[in-house]
């Protein structure tokens, strides 16, 4: 059988059993208050330069120096810092030039320290090396007549390819497809329809207007940093490992358990969805899922954001479990490696980003 029909049928049959999973608890199920407390420690904050400001930080990410980079969206530029959070330098501005960005809609460093912007208005992924102090644009992907980005790439040039198609939603609960192909430097697009996956659940009115489903269920996508992709439906946690040739190589479970949605939290989200009323509660899900979202450092250890209590949960590369903690006020993780936990805060001052040491 080819190997990428593997790939469709080996997260099927996984996506197949979630669905199909009981929902009687069992002795085993991890929760989080039960587990050793991973601490924390602020290392530093990260200062915007002088003469700018962070507009839209969405991705963190570092390299084997340690050196820091922010991907600022509404600026269309990535910040560098070095490892212990002073400022070096600033790569690309807005523009279609080689080294300029019109909509950063993903960003990575590979196991080669290649930064990888994937420019979704440029439609092109750009690999930036370090020269002497200065990064510059050395390859370019670029799918005509698509909008397939790089998500993740190996030491050996092979690399996965994501595309966010143009869908029109229908009427009632709707979930965005997207596809994952594969390719390297070499060859291009090897193959643009080895795996779909389904990402933002929407209510959908009958005039257009959307909205996120509450306690919706998605599909959590994570990026190892030897190029592996882990793809798991959070109904359940159970996670499909592929290489960057997206071949199967790997399985992950853990029996995290779903929440469920007390009558109070109910009641609030449907106030707050007062348009959307009767959709929420037709489509309204009774429990929450096992997870909002996912990590993956170098030693493969995973990462979640949780609706337990401490919220955030670490397993090994087995699935079991480590420690649990929770972030001050409303921090999200943006990226971990590890030794570290990077951070932001966003609120009607700004963003906050912050860098805290991590013992596992």
């Amino acid at each position: 059988m080819h190997p990428f029909m593997k790939a469709i049928l080996f997260f099927t049959t996984i996506v197949m059993l979630i669905s199909c999973a009981s929902e009687e608890q069992s002795a085993d199920e991890i929760r989080t208050a039960e587990l050793p407390e991973v601490e924390l420690n602020h290392l530093f904050k990260l200062d915007e330069p002088e003469g700018m400001f962070f507009e839209r930080i969405q991705f963190i990410q570092t390299d084997s120096e340690d050196r820091i980079f922010l991907a600022d969206q509404e600026a269309n530029h990535v910040l560098v810092y070095d490892e212990t959070g002073d400022f070096i330098t600033t790569i690309g501005r807005e523009g279609a030039g080689p080294d300029e960005f019109r909509a950063i809609l993903n960003m990575f460093v590979d196991e080669n320290d290649q930064l990888i912007v994937f420019d979704m208005a440029n439609n092109r992924s750009v690999f930036f090396r370090e020269e002497n102090g200065s990064w510059q644009p050395e390859e370019f992907v670029s799918i005509e007549g698509t909008r397939f980005g790089v998500q993740t790439a190996d030491r050996e040039g092979n690399y996965t390819l994501r595309q966010s198609r143009n869908q029109m939603p229908d009427p009632g609960a709707y979930w965005y497809i997207h596809v994952l192909g594969a390719g390297s430097l070499d060859e291009g697009l090897i193959h643009d329809d080895a795996i779909e996956f389904r990402e933002m659940g929407y209510l959908v009115r009958d005039d257009g207007m959307m909205n996120g489903i509450p306690f919706g269920r998605t599909t959590l996508l994570a990026r190892g940093h030897d190029g592996k992709l882990y793809l798991a439906w959070n109904e359940d946690f159970e996670v499909a490992v592929y290489d960057a040739k997206m071949e199967p190589v790997d399985s992950v479970r853990a029996a995290i358990p779903n929440q469920p949605v007390s009558t109070e939290e109910r009641r609030e989200r449907l106030d707050r969805l007062d348009q959307f009323r009767s959709l929420a509660s037709e489509h309204m899900p009774d429990t929450k899922p096992v997870a909002e979202a996912m990590w993956v450092d170098p030693q493969q250890n995973i990462w979640l954001q949780t609706h337990d209590s401490p919220e955030f949960l670490v397993l090994d590369s087995n699935g079991e479990p480590i420690g649990s903690f929770d972030l001050e006020g409303e921090r999200r993780i943006l990226h971990v490696d590890g030794d570290r936990v990077y951070t932001v805060l966003s609120d009607d001052e700004g963003y906050a980003v912050d860098v805290y040491e991590v013992r596992l």
